[in-house]
């Protein structure tokens, strides 16, 4: 990628509308995206979809209230929206609401029952018919039964005042309509007044192509994930449109188990987990956590401590490696525990992949962001969930997420996902292999204190009992400098993208604290998390290229 040609505010890959990232190339202008800066958010052409909805979701929505607004319908307030009996008229609805747009009726009731949670103002949800006829939801209106369900989205109104709330909804659990989804629907909808111009976008859905594309990733993503011990089958696949709706309809199933046993529902976290993963447990799904935020094996004699007096746990949900401190948890003490204390084991393997290490049978669920390396384009969404077949909870499980409506995957997203990860084996071998490379030439600088990168982590021995014997050691590693200012330089000077989000083809940079716990410097401090944390996504580029602009930005770490 010609970083050359790209500005702050610019999306990731250059000029793709439905880019995942934005370039923050210096350091200032991801502190200024933490602290919403009106001025780079003016820059900003796109952002990680979750945490800022695509410009595109955001003017379908302004279509669909316009048109609410000129219709004849009369729309009912909901609960929390100042006065149950209040009818809002179409006109009132278009001044005081906003939406989110959502794929599913059932990611839509969530969504009200979190906003009246949180006492937030909240009005009635729509529904989106395709060519764009909106209806109001009753309280019998069931969900579309399709694999592919393209003929429905749904718009939850809410006050602007609400905004936050429903934002973190739409953030944490990823349910929200994708930008190629958006698109279609403006070119498409002539009920909506398309006004984006035809590119290449089809007037009818490949839905049989589209099917096809999900088989082929069910099957790719099986044999993938197959070890020495356990065959994982197609069916033992379930794809969903982000890594987040995966990790959600995961917590959901373990809910209705829970609910089955008529307790409150606890779960433990064991590692620095991505910062939504905990969230959409504790804020979305209201569990119990407790948090082992180490992952060490002091928090692995904690954890071991607490049940043993007691403490009831519905699962544990971990990552191998931890990110962004990659460090491996202990695998195969935690699936013994599990097996022991009667809770399920899930494993986010986004940062490892199936290509480096053999997760089960050493867990129940591996859940993984196809969004990252398995696409690598960094131009699509996916998630995926996989079932081990041999774990006691996998008919229950199973069972519930086939019983449940299936979260909306969209077919033009299901077929540039299929494209994208053909290569994914041998994109990840490039990657760790140039990874290793960096790691080695980063250690021998004198402005670095500390790299982060399974290969040179306390945790190397717990990693490598769990390394496929031609795996490596990943893509990602983080670095610590001397000084925040060593830090600060070194980033600035690296001449890559620089953005949220990881697993891309393109090396791609970024302050990770800043981006993911801004609001919470201090307690990210408690596990390591430091603030002038540099974290790397090593990319597929020529080796020589990655050595000659790290060089660089180490020459001037060591300047100041």
């Amino acid at each position: 990628m010609d970083i050359s040609r790209l500005s702050a505010g610019d999306a990731l890959p250059h000029g793709d509308i439905y880019g995942v990232s934005v370039h923050l190339p210096r350091w200032a202008d991801t502190v200024a995206w933490a602290e919403r800066d009106p001025k780079l958010l003016l820059k900003l052409k796109t952002g990680y979809p979750r945490f800022f909805i695509p410009r595109v979701v955001l003017q379908l929505g302004s279509r669909i209230l316009e048109e609410a607004a000129s219709s004849s319908i009369q729309i009912h307030s909901g609960s929390a929206w100042s006065d149950a009996q209040t009818v809002v008229s179409g006109d009132s609805l278009a001044v005081s609401s906003s939406v989110l747009l959502l794929s599913s009726l059932t990611a839509a009731r969530m969504c009200h029952q979190f906003l009246s949670r949180n006492d937030s103002q909240y009005g009635p949800i729509l529904r989106i018919r395709f060519p764009g006829v909106i209806h109001i939801v009753g309280d019998a209106d069931v969900e579309t039964d399709h694999i592919v369900p393209t003929s429905d989205i749904y718009a939850v109104t809410y006050a602007e005042g609400s905004i936050d709330e429903a934002k973190a909804f739409w953030q944490h659990t990823g349910f929200g309509i994708t930008s190629r989804c958006a698109v279609y629907w403006l070119q498409h909808a002539f009920q909506l007044q398309p006004e984006l111009p035809c590119r290449e976008l089809p007037s009818k859905l490949p839905l049989k192509e589209a099917g096809c594309a999900y088989t082929a990733l069910q099957s790719r993503i099986a044999s993938q994930m197959s070890t020495k011990q356990v065959e994982v089958l197609s069916r033992d696949v379930i794809l969903f449109p982000t890594g987040m709706s995966a990790i959600t309809n995961i917590a959901l199933g373990v809910r209705s188990m829970q609910e089955k046993k008529l307790r409150v529902g606890h779960v433990a976290v064991f590692g620095f987990l991505y910062v939504d993963t905990f969230k959409t447990l504790s804020r979305i799904h209201d569990f119990k956590c407790t948090l082992y935020g180490h992952a060490s094996s002091s928090d692995l004699d904690k954890l071991i401590a607490d049940l043993n007096r007691g403490l009831t746990i519905d699962a544990l949900y971990t990552e191998f490696p931890g990110n962004p401190l990659l460090v491996a948890p202990d695998l195969k003490e935690l699936h013994r525990l599990s097996l022991e204390h009667d809770f399920v084991l899930i494993v986010d393997d986004t940062v490892v992949t199936a290509i480096n290490a053999s997760l089960f049978p050493y867990c129940d669920i591996i859940c993984t962001s196809l969004t990252k390396m398995f696409s690598g384009a960094c131009n699509v969404m996916g998630g995926s969930v996989t079932l081990n077949p041999q774990s006691r909870w996998y008919t229950a499980l199973h069972g519930h997420l086939i019983k449940q409506p299936k979260e909306p995957y969209f077919p033009l997203d299901i077929l540039v996902m299929e494209q994208n990860s053909r290569d994914f084996s041998s994109r990840v071998e490039c990657a760790n292999q140039n990874a290793e490379i960096i790691v080695q030439q980063l250690k021998q600088h004198d402005s670095v204190s500390e790299v982060f990168y399974p290969k040179e982590s306390v945790s190397k021995a717990l990693y490598d009992e769990l390394r496929r014997p031609d795996g490596r050691y990943g893509f990602l590693l983080s670095i610590l400098f001397v000084s925040p200012a060593a830090a600060i330089a070194f980033h600035d000077a690296l001449d890559v993208a620089k953005g949220p989000s990881l697993g891309t083809n393109f090396t791609l940079a970024c302050p990770y604290t800043l981006l993911a716990h801004y609001r919470e410097l201090e307690w990210a401090a408690k596990f390591g998390v430091v603030e002038h944390l540099v974290r790397i996504s090593v990319g597929v580029e020529s080796t020589a290229y990655l050595e000659e602009v790290v060089a660089k930005a180490l020459e001037a770490a060591a300047s100041v």
